[in-house]
């Protein structure tokens, strides 16, 4: 089966109850919710949609809500505006303009930041000013690279330093719905440093979430800090968009490899993201550039790619997940699986254990896990065969999803004893079809089922050996 994950962008071309279900048919393992866009109200529907569907196939999927965060904006123009290069133009700390010449931008702190020679880029660097004049209320500005504007376009400023909270108000309501909601994942944006995780991390903890927290790094401040950054977050997302403008984009490619390797060794969540197959926003097949990015993002080790516009409002999203797919198949025939990674704590050194087993033996690795984190820890050496992941805990099957092959099977109890627990193994993984009479398993759990925390078990069973002893023992039971 297929081992990096592919998450779908839902917008108004894919929210539809239909495509929703023919895009879980093609492989999407996760639907990304960009609380940047929609309402409430339309985010509700589509999770409810997708947990039915979920149930109704037996497929667990993920839901990561996106929160808007930090981003700068233009306000509202009265047209589209077409700069030339050369113009000068004026950006004014208002919401709106019908003045030619003056772009609103409604962020006074940020405009009071900048200083000659600064650059701005609107609308992910098609357009670029440079910073003539910061003296009095507007600031003036050169045309660099001149093209079309419109109302709402993103602005970055490489460079200067916003100081702003990571989590806007916008944020903090998006979150609490998000509880609400039961959500999968949460994705802070523009991460700048690790404090920015613990402020996110402290504010969805007063709320009562418990969702896993991805840090999306778009911003050359967190490139900067990714190794203090990772400790303290479960994923973290390489937004090639915004960061190929904050960064030069010749170092986007060599910094989203050391983002992927950096997180793998941590056992963290590595998505790559961002105009993976945007020709396919319009166009039925993808340029064969885009297939070499992908095939290169799954031979790097990431945990998922992410689909963002070409699901969303694409004309061809379920069919932009059926090239993500295969793609990605075919990288993974030539995978360099097994990988011989230092490890640290208990988990990791039980994790480390079964994969060497799982490869020596050519087993099937199986992991029970009340919050995912021996999943996680297992995947992290990437193991050639399909880690099937059980719990008790349905939330935790969702958010294993994500994980690099690991594929969430079903619930069991939270069984104490280790006989019946293994029993309940056995038979769910025979029902599942993923396990037959002549494999070998290596099954990793704690000393306490249902408990976290608790990892420290490693058997391996031959499920023939198993299943003649099981019934050996039961006859003798019966004739005494």
């Amino acid at each position: 089966m297929r081992k990096t994950r592919i998450i779908a962008t839902i917008g108004p071309a894919s929210r539809d109850p239909e495509t929703l279900a023919q895009m879980i048919s093609a492989g999407m393992d996760c639907a990304r919710l960009n609380f940047s866009h929609g309402t409430f109200e339309e985010h509700g529907e589509v999770i409810r949609t997708l947990r039915r569907l979920s149930k109704e196939r037996g497929r667990p999927v993920a839901i990561l809500q996106d929160l808007g965060g930090i981003k700068m904006r233009l306000g509202r123009l009265s047209g589209p505006v077409h700069l030339n290069p050369g113009d000068e133009v004026s950006l004014a700390a208002e919401a709106s303009s019908e003045q030619a010449g003056i772009l609103p931008f409604p962020h006074p702190d940020v405009l009071s930041d900048l200083r000659p020679g600064h650059q701005v880029f609107i609308a992910d660097g098609t357009v670029q000013l440079e910073v003539i004049e910061a003296e009095g209320p507007e600031i003036r500005a050169r045309v660099c690279d001149g093209g079309t504007v419109s109302s709402f376009k993103g602005v970055n400023l490489p460079g200067v330093s916003v100081a702003r909270p990571v989590l806007t108000d916008e944020d903090k309501a998006a979150v609490r719905y998000g509880v609400e909601q039961e959500v999968d994942w949460v994705a802070v944006s523009f991460v700048r440093t690790v404090e920015d995780i613990r402020y996110a991390r402290a504010y969805l903890a007063s709320i009562g979430s418990t969702a896993p927290v991805m840090a999306k790094l778009e911003r050359g401040q967190g490139i900067d800090n990714v190794d203090s950054i990772l400790p303290e977050v479960d994923g973290v997302m390489v937004a090639r968009g915004d960061l190929g403008v904050e960064i030069p984009m010749e170092r986007v490619p060599i910094v989203q490899k050391q983002v992927v390797e950096k997180a793998n060794d941590a056992a963290k969540v590595s998505v790559i993201a961002t105009q993976i197959l945007s020709s396919m926003v319009n166009s039925p097949t993808p340029t064969r550039a885009e297939i070499s990015d992908i095939a290169n993002a799954a031979l790097d080790g990431c945990d998922a790619i992410l689909l963002s516009d070409e699901t969303a409002v694409g004309k061809h999203p379920v069919e932009t997940i059926r090239v993500a797919d295969v793609t990605i198949r075919e990288a993974e025939r030539v995978y360099p699986y097994h990988k011989d990674l230092h490890s640290s704590g208990r988990t990791q050194a039980v994790a480390a254990a079964a994969a060497h087993l799982v490869r020596d033996l050519r087993a099937k690795p199986i992991v029970v896990t009340s919050t995912g984190r021996a999943a996680f820890q297992v995947s992290r050496f990437r193991p050639q065969g399909d880690v099937l992941v059980f719990s008790h805990d349905a939330a935790t099957l969702r958010r294993a999803s994500l994980g690099w092959g690991l594929f969430p099977v079903g619930l069991i109890p939270p069984e104490r004893d280790v006989a019946n627990l293994v029993a309940s193994l056995v038979k769910a993984s025979l029902d599942s079809g993923l396990v037959n009479e002549t494999d070998v398993v290596t099954i990793v759990h704690g000393f306490l089922p249902g408990v976290a925390g608790t990892t420290n078990t490693i058997q391996v069973l031959d499920i023939r050996e198993y299943l003649e002893h099981t019934s050996a023992v039961r006859s003798l039971e019966e004739r005494t």
